[in-house]
């Protein structure tokens, strides 16, 4: 996370967060939240499924934190 949250802040974050990858998997998204990770071949960096997650999950929950401080 970029920045430090309260208790309170966290769990709103990662409620969105998780609003935000299914509504995602519901959309059928299927690209990569970090587009530059990937080398010149065309591969990713980030070859397992638990570090592929991880890339997502820390995509969705700053992108919750941004419409968290843009709706304050």
């Amino acid at each position: 996370m970029t920045k430090q949250l309260t208790p309170a802040e966290e769990l709103r974050c990662y409620y969105k967060a998780a609003t935000i990858l299914a509504e995602m998997l519901a959309n059928g998204f299927g690209g990569c939240p970090d587009p530059e990770q990937f080398n010149p071949a065309g591969k990713c960096a980030h070859p397992s499924s638990e570090l592929c997650g991880k890339c997502f999950r820390e995509w969705a929950v700053n992108k919750a934190i941004n419409e968290m401080e843009s709706s304050k």
